[in-house]
């Protein structure tokens, strides 16, 4: 069994969102990972290192599913620290080109117990999705580490443009100053 296998059979057993890591080369929609089944749970991983940047993930729908989404931030400082203001923010453009952007409306703690993480989740919205391509977009004016869910189903799936990650990637990211992410 290789080592995608063996994770993504760990990951569904535990009902652990599929982790994927950002960087700065998925800052356009040309370089964004695709998700051909958007309703398959998978959780990004990024950074905002520098105010104004962005980083995008596509997601492909049909119009008897549901577009579900969360932000969180790592329960660590600076971001928790933040002011909601500060805090990164979703764009959502429909497949007929319709834009909603989502900013922080909470802040609820969320303790992942199987990579042993603490997570304050800040925004969720759920919207019956119209059938093919959507486009999510995490930026803001802040420097800041941010978790993007998108779908809940918890199943196996596939990611295209970007490799799955691991559990040792996201202990990283979640160590990691929000700078240290490229």
């Amino acid at each position: 069994m290789n080592r995608l296998t063996a994770n993504l059979l760990l990951t569904a057993g535990l009902l652990l969102h599929i982790p994927v890591v950002l960087t700065r080369a998925n800052a356009s929609r040309g370089k964004a990972p695709t998700l051909p089944d958007g309703n398959i749970s998978f959780a990004f991983y990024g950074a905002i290192d520098e105010p104004g940047e962005v980083r995008t993930v596509r997601a492909e729908l049909r119009a008897d599913q549901q577009l579900f989404v969360e932000l969180l931030i790592p329960k660590l400082s600076p971001e928790q620290d933040l002011a909601e203001e500060d805090l990164p923010f979703l764009t959502i453009v429909s497949p007929s080109g319709q834009e909603r952007v989502l900013r922080a409306s909470r802040r609820e703690t969320f303790d992942e117990p199987y990579t042993q993480t603490s997570y304050l989740s800040y925004l969720t919205g759920r919207f019956p999705a119209e059938e093919g391509t959507y486009t999510l977009s995490v930026s803001g004016s802040s420097p800041a580490r941010f978790a993007l869910a998108v779908g809940d189903d918890e199943r196996p799936g596939e990611v295209l443009g970007v490799p799955i990650g691991s559990v040792e990637d996201v202990h990283h990211w979640y160590e990691a100053e929000a700078s240290v992410i490229r």
